[in-house]
């Protein structure tokens, strides 16, 4: 079953297709990577699988049901987390708080309960999951530090953490290795690994080629918002058109 389907969605700014009649799926228990050049829609398609942007036109189905409607914490409440291409991490909070605040879409106490007190079991209970996903990630001894004071690939892990906080079946993750350090660049791969490994389908925007190569099973190359190209890696890697899209038309006749 398909974790994720999109069917000829649409999303427009002005007179520019960000995203044009785009439609794949994603198996349930995959990694699918979806690469293109700068301004190729990636981001703005993640916001529109997210419900951060509306489409004009087309649906969403995460596990088959339509969201296309739905506001993005509803979509949170179903299954769907992600991270973000420029940090949104809380420098202020604590690394811990961070991911607590991940832990929201999965908790149930209303008004009523934070007047009882009853809200302090739900506190309790996101911290223990905090703590659980900080040390899947190996970030629990920073668990006490200011998110701000991380160095920049810990700061990504954050954010995975953060994600997976709301014990996502379908994790988006917007460029989980770019600015990252060579030498951390790996860690951070095999976390993703383990995560997917876990049970939780992923959907993987990435600049780096290596990576996405090693990591997912298929791929779908987006230019000017529209599918370029879409199946294995090794395909898609010899495609003409997707290497005219990287190095120039005149790459087809090289």
């Amino acid at each position: 079953m398909a974790s994720l389907e999109l069917a000829g969605v649409t999303v427009t700014f002005g007179g520019l297709r960000a995203v044009d009649a785009l439609s794949f799926s994603v198996t349930s228990g995959s990694i699918k990577g979806i690469i293109g050049p700068n301004g190729a829609g990636k981001t703005t398609l993640f916001n529109a699988i997210s419900g951060i942007t509306a489409p004009e036109s087309g649906r969403v189905l995460l596990g088959g049901r339509d969201v296309t409607a739905l506001r993005p914490f509803q979509r949170a409440a179903l299954g769907l987390s992600r991270t973000f291409q420029n940090l949104q991490i809380f420098g202020d909070m604590s690394v811990l708080e961070n991911v607590m605040v991940g832990a929201h879409p999965r908790l149930h106490s209303g008004w009523l309960a934070g007047l009882t007190g009853r809200t302090r079991d739900e506190d309790q209970r996101a911290e223990e999951v905090a703590f659980q996903k900080l040390s899947m990630l190996g970030l629990e001894t920073r668990a006490a530090d200011l998110a701000g004071s991380l160095g920049f690939a810990d700061a990504k892990l954050l954010e995975i953490a953060r994600a997976l906080a709301s014990e996502p079946q379908l994790l988006l993750l917007d460029e989980p290795i770019a600015g990252v350090p060579p030498a951390d660049q790996a860690r951070i791969a095999d976390i993703i690994r383990e995560v997917n490994g876990a049970g939780v389908t992923i959907v993987l925007v990435e600049h780096n080629m290596r990576v996405v190569m090693n990591l997912c099973a298929d791929i779908l190359v987006m230019n000017y918002g529209a599918r370029l190209a879409e199946g294995e890696p090794a395909v898609v890697a010899r495609d003409p058109d997707v290497i005219a899209a990287y190095l120039g038309p005149e790459a087809r006749h090289a």
